[in-house]
């Protein structure tokens, strides 16, 4: 029999960023996305782990198969500028021209992702289809 460089079962892209995450809990997405890439196309991403991130941003994955546990404990936080902010302080609309600096809202400064119990299980049937054994969940 001769060996080959691709496996005989191809896993689609949801299901490889599902045993990247469950492999390498807590790294970034762009850090999954980048993997995800060299696996489908055999060659380095372009864009550095920017092509794919609908898959992170989707409501039909995000929350429920995988979250963002980045910012759980409030302290990596990075402050960018934005139009509307939950926690702005807007006095008026003109205010906004005046004093953009007014203007701001937090987020993670990196991601950390981690699979949820329906997402591990979701990992746990893609390592079956590829004739891996089965990871205990972690909780």
């Amino acid at each position: 029999m001769k060996k080959t460089k691709q496996p005989n079962v191809k896993l689609n892209g949801i299901e490889y960023l599902l045993l990247s995450i469950q492999s390498n809990p807590g790294k970034s997405q762009r850090w999954h996305l980048r993997r995800k890439y060299m696996y489908q196309h055999g060659v380095e991403d372009y864009h550095k782990g920017g092509s794919g991130a609908g898959y992170f941003r989707s409501p039909s994955y995000r929350d429920v198969l995988w979250i963002d546990r980045s910012n759980e404990d409030g302290t990596t936080q990075a402050r960018y500028n934005c139009s509307r902010s939950v926690n702005s302080v807007f006095r008026n609309i003109s205010s906004i021209s005046v004093y953009p600096h007014y203007c701001y809202a937090y987020r993670s400064a990196c991601s950390q992702m981690h699979l949820t119990s329906a997402g591990w299980d979701r990992a746990n049937r893609a390592r079956k289809k590829i004739g891996l054994s089965q990871k205990p969940h972690p909780m």
